[in-house]
């Protein structure tokens, strides 16, 4: 039988467990706003991108999700006042902004998220973090 504690699959669980209560214990401002997860990824690739226009099937292309999805996503981010939308320039689409309140409170999480990131990867070296990316990539290659 095999020991749990070395296996992929209990120890990515384990970290994304301990990631989980590491973001909400020591950052306050991801708490904040109730919005589910997939909402806050979108932000942040909205405010990343903010100087762009951007579509929904961008956010499609981006996270990975179906066109269902990403329609009901952005939905309910219009829903809780998170984004709006405008015509694009082509008229087909509409285009996708952050509202000025979700810019300032990406900026907060994003200097939040710079610093944890900081902390996080403090004592590991830029080989093994590069490894460890090469590693996770390959595993999750795997489970396609």
């Amino acid at each position: 039988m095999l020991d749990p504690q070395t296996t992929i699959l209990f120890r990515v669980r384990n970290l994304s467990l301990s990631l989980d209560k590491y973001v909400k214990k020591t950052n306050a401002v991801f708490n904040r706003k109730p919005i589910s997860k997939l909402q806050g990824m979108a932000a942040g690739y909205l405010f990343q991108h903010r100087d762009q226009e951007i579509h929904q099937r961008d956010l499609e292309q981006a996270m990975g999700i179906s066109k269902s999805t990403a329609s009901g996503l952005v939905s309910r981010m219009v829903k809780n006042g998170v984004i709006v939308t405008a015509p694009a320039t082509d008229v087909r689409y509409k285009r996708i902004f952050l509202t000025k309140a979700s810019i300032q409170e990406m900026a907060t999480i994003d200097a939040a998220a710079q610093k944890m990131e900081a902390t996080l990867s403090h004592g590991v070296s830029d080989a093994d973090l590069a490894t460890f990316f090469k590693v996770m990539a390959q595993i999750q290659k795997n489970t396609e």
